[in-house]
């Protein structure tokens, strides 16, 4: 099933389909061009036999008079001559006296249509230089259709389309027929297939239809391309005001770019309405937990230290404030990091700048923490495309988690660098570490392999910190592993790309 579906996305892929639109646009012409050349080579064929039997009939004509050829025949020759010409064909009547043999022996004796005497002794060479009567240099045999184009001394290009030899006691009379190339025979025979206007037309017509099919083709390829260029673009900066449909030229296309337009609009809007009620209803719970942590303290005061019962009840509520205020954190951290998964900030951040903010940060609340403390090895000029509360968000749940397993007198190392193009952020503790078998289950939601001993006074623990982290760096681009180092403790391993 995977196969087929793979096989069915590509076979639905736009780039495979016009991919096969060109080979079918450049592969049908070859064979219909190859099959059409095959009828019209076959068609030359038939039309060299019909004009080989014209020759043939106007050589029988001549026999009677050319077997006695004398000066009286030369009227009745050039009569017969004229009654068998057509238009766009001339014939021209050659002999070779008995007693020569080679081709400069021929002389021309008559041509149907007439032409002066210089002209016949210009002509005669040209026919001699074709190269068409050394055949009949020896012998008086083999007549045969020709297809040979030679210039006439007029200039005038011309087919010889056949050549019927006479043996008579005078010599060798040869019978030559020639088309003009202007005519219906002369075009079929001197011009190649791919020459005849009927093809030039058609393969005009099918060049002109193929690329407007592609010019159809390409025009919505580059419009659905354009889409995802607006789609990274708002990806990257949110903030842009470029919208689908500015960017939309297919008309038809018009009520997928204001879809997509609406969608953007309603997730902006979505994500500033989760930020704007995560802050109210915060500053909702924020009140009452802080009036009833004030109120604790005046029932301290009252309730005597020998009131076990009492100060145990006291320490009891005041442990479940302070949870409740981690959690009430907790939620808001939870509703404007999903904000920013909606819409998340994409201009370039100074990571090194933040990073070194959030370690001094961490030094000096560290300090009051069991002695444990933050050290930073970050390199400058460090750019990223991340919101800055959102990295805020990551580095303050993995330093809370490292603080709350580093031993007291240990210290916390930040480390950020750049690496093949990538932004690679560590942060190490020195604390137990976390079994081999855990260290994927921990990014899982809600999800703690502490026990109450490594809780930190005041700290929720409720396994989402993590999970948080992990679901941030990964809608930016990014990866996030633990392990655990050989020296001991235990190693976040943050990637992100770097902005360019």
């Amino acid at each position: 099933m995977t196969l087929l579906r793979a096989l069915r996305r590509t076979v639905d892929s736009f780039a495979v389909k016009l991919g096969i639109l060109l080979v079918v646009f450049f592969s049908v012409p070859m064979i219909l061009y190859d099959q059409f050349e095959e009828a019209d080579r076959q068609q030359r064929t038939l039309l060299l036999d019909s004009v080989q039997r014209q020759g043939n009939l106007v050589a029988q004509a001549l026999v009677p008079l050319l077997s006695e050829f004398d000066a009286a025949a030369v009227p009745r020759v050039r009569q017969t001559i004229e009654r068998m010409a057509q238009p766009d064909v001339s014939i021209k009547l050659m002999l070779r006296p008995s007693n020569e043999a080679n081709r400069n022996s021929f002389f021309y004796i008559a041509s149907v249509p007439a032409v002066p005497v210089d002209y016949l002794q210009e002509e005669r060479a040209e026919l001699i230089e074709t190269g068409v009567l050394d055949r009949l240099a020896d012998t008086c045999g083999g007549g045969r259709p020709l297809a040979v184009e030679y210039t006439n001394p007029k200039g005038q290009v011309e087919v010889l389309t056949s050549l019927t030899p006479i043996d008579a006691a005078m010599g060798c009379w040869v019978v030559i027929t020639a088309h003009a190339t202007d005519g219906i025979v002369g075009q079929s025979l001197a011009r190649p297939y791919w020459q005849m206007p009927e093809v030039r037309f058609a393969g005009a017509v099918y060049l002109t239809l193929a690329l407007v099919v592609l010019w159809l083709f390409t025009s919505v390829w580059r419009n659905i391309r354009g889409f995802a260029g607006v789609a990274r673009r708002i990806r990257k900066d949110p903030g842009t005001q470029r919208s689908f449909s500015e960017m939309n030229r297919v008309p038809e296309l018009n009520d997928v770019a204001r879809s997509f337009d609406d969608m953007v609009r309603d997730l902006r809007g979505t994500a500033e309405t989760m930020r704007r009620t995560a802050e109210e209803n915060a500053h909702a719970f924020k009140t009452p937990i802080a009036v009833i942590s004030q109120s604790i303290e005046p029932l301290k005061r009252s309730i005597p230290e020998d009131d076990l019962r009492g100060r145990r009840s006291l320490d009891l509520i005041e442990r479940s404030v302070q949870r409740l205020d981690v959690l009430v954190n907790a939620a808001r951290r939870i509703e404007e990091t999903v904000a920013d998964l909606l819409n998340p900030p994409r201009t370039p951040l100074n990571l090194s700048a933040l990073l070194e903010d959030i370690v001094d940060e961490y030094q000096e609340n560290a300090r009051t923490t069991g002695d444990r403390r933050v050290v930073g090895r970050i390199d400058r000029n460090i750019s990223v495309r991340v919101g800055a509360d959102m990295i805020e968000t990551v580095m303050q749940n993995l330093l809370d988690n490292a603080l709350s397993f580093t031993k007291p007198g240990t210290e916390v190392m930040v480390t950020a660098t750049v690496t093949d193009g990538r932004v690679r952020v560590l942060v190490d503790d020195q604390g137990p570490g976390v079994p081999p078998g855990d260290l994927e289950r921990i990014f899982e939601r809600y999800v703690s392999i502490r026990d109450e001993s490594q809780r930190m006074p005041g700290a929720g623990n409720f396994g989402i910190g993590l999970w948080i982290v992990r679901r941030n760096i990964e809608a930016a681009g990014g990866l996030i592993r633990a392990e655990n180092r050989k020296e001991g403790g235990l190693r976040m391993a943050v990637e992100l790309p770097l902005a360019r």
